[in-house]
């Protein structure tokens, strides 16, 4: 298994036919791991969809994505009134997790820890247990999950007894190794620079992470995709891919590429149709092309596959 290569996609749910779109990137090209939003309202149907294209468990693999970023909580709000505003919709930026890492302290941080911990909990139980989609590994919305406070309530909380019949095999850590580009400068260059800060920010917090997984036994598969997060087109895949599974095979360890290739198109589609910033994020044209490749790649020869 070590050269598995896990061609992922983020964000499986958010509509029927924007997971419709995220799924035929399996039926005709080479997707073969999703993340599944739990908190969207129509996980009963998103569920038999998958199940539908993949009805023995074993061609998809199934990832919690936990979303602390959009919608509503899984928690009653009164029960997470620090997550959430008055009417239940999530509003607490990666920057507001990021400072409140360090500030929080004592009894302040005590009931911001309980109330992360209750709503991992309400999002595993959805998708876990409501519906059992069959998860093996777990990532974040937008990657607050590699946040200490949040990272070690995950863990906490897969160590309760109702969650340890849980196979989880996989956390992601979102942090690209630098050796696969070096040689690429050109490629190096293309890299958006808010992408370069979102790794920094990132591989703060990488290593003390990975620790604490290996120590659980959680395999943490080598990362391509947050220097060219929603740039993962044809060209960039194809010119960087060797290199990251040469990287993989010499390491011994799996291969993770992240894709967003499910679309949507209109504002009214969005989880929170408030949100402008979402609104570009979810009807980017680079979703179009991202999954494009996916389907690419299925017929080009001159990648080691």
């Amino acid at each position: 298994m070590n050269n598995k290569i896990w061609f992922h996609a983020d964000d499986y749910g958010v509509t029927i036919e924007q997971s419709k779109r995220i799924l035929a990137c399996h039926t005709n090209g080479v997707l073969n791991s999703i993340s599944i939003l739990p908190n969207t309202g129509i996980l009963p149907d998103t569920a038999k969809l998958l199940n539908e294209v993949d009805p023995d468990k074993n061609k998809i693999r199934r990832v919690l994505h936990l979303n602390f970023v959009e919608g509503k909580s899984l928690s009653e709000a009164s029960c997470v009134p620090l997550l959430v505003d008055r009417t239940g919709f999530f509003n607490k930026s990666f920057i507001q997790f990021f400072k409140w890492n360090y500030i929080k302290k004592g009894i302040n941080k005590k009931h911001l820890v309980k109330q992360i911990k209750e709503e991992i909990r309400a999002q595993i139980r959805a998708v876990a247990f409501d519906n059992d989609f069959g998860i093996t590994a777990i990532d974040s919305h937008q990657h607050y999950h590699m946040i200490p406070i949040i990272f070690d309530s995950l863990m906490d909380v897969l160590s309760e007894p109702e969650f340890q019949q849980l196979s989880i095999h996989y956390i992601r850590i979102p942090v690209d190794p630098l050796t696969p580009i070096l040689h690429h400068t050109s490629m190096r260059r293309d890299v958006p620079k808010v992408n370069w800060i979102k790794w920094s920010v990132l591989k703060l917090y990488a290593k003390r992470n990975k620790k604490l997984l290996q120590k659980e036994g959680i395999l943490t598969p080598i990362f391509f995709g947050i220097l060219y997060t929603c740039k993962m087109k044809m060209e960039v895949v194809k010119a960087l891919l060797p290199a990251y599974q040469a990287y993989a095979n010499r390491k011994g360890k799996q291969l993770e590429l992240m894709f967003h290739p499910g679309n949507l198109t209109a504002s009214n589609e969005l989880l929170d149709e408030r949100s402008k910033e979402l609104a570009v994020f979810y009807m980017s044209d680079d979703r179009f092309h991202e999954a494009e490749c996916l389907k690419l790649l299925r017929h080009d020869p001159a990648l080691n596959m």
